[in-house]
């Protein structure tokens, strides 16, 4: 590993995925400042290495450092799109909301609140149960998407992962 590591373009986009996990190989390009083709085949060297993994998603690639559990990694792929991570962040602050409901809080059609709902209870990261009548969302694990949130902020840059770190940072004294 040192001696792959010990490369710098391959130090650099390791690196870049240590502070960005789960981000795509076009994103890895644009952060370490690297051609494409270059860009590729480190981080498929990387990857046969063992020192990254890839996970393929319906619509790209992800790559994280191989130190990243699984499910860490559900949830940063999750994180990574800023609807679901609204969804996410709204679940973590208000368990047991209704589809209704996180439409309503979310500002999203319900059609998109619906698609990727799907998708976090795929990922499950996301649980649905029943209450009655009306069917309620809660994230599997809050306190771990609040770590997640808190340790890569920088790399999410928007205002609603900004907020929501302050407030449970105030909530639990730190």
């Amino acid at each position: 590993m040192d001696d792959l590591l010990a490369q710098p373009t391959r130090r650099r986009i390791f690196e870049v995925l240590e502070g960005h996990p789960g981000i795509s190989a076009r994103e890895v390009q644009r952060l370490a400042g690297l051609g494409w083709g270059e860009t590729a085949y480190h981080l498929e060297q990387l990857t046969s290495a063992g020192i990254l993994r890839r996970e393929r998603g319906p619509r790209r690639d992800y790559y994280f450092p191989a130190a990243i559990t699984w499910e860490d990694r559900r949830l940063l792929q999750a994180l990574r799109s800023p609807t679901q991570r609204a969804l996410l962040l709204l679940l973590s602050g208000t368990p047991g909301l209704s589809l209704a409901e996180l439409k309503d809080r979310s500002g999203l059609s319900l059609s998109t609140t619906s698609f990727h709902l799907r998708q976090l209870l795929d990922r499950t990261v996301v649980e649905l149960y029943r209450d009655g009548n009306v069917r309620r969302y809660r994230v599997l694990r809050p306190e771990r998407v609040v770590e997640l949130v808190r340790g890569y902020r920088a790399s999410f840059q928007d205002r609603l992962a900004d907020r929501f770190v302050e407030t449970w940072s105030g909530l639990l004294g730190g």
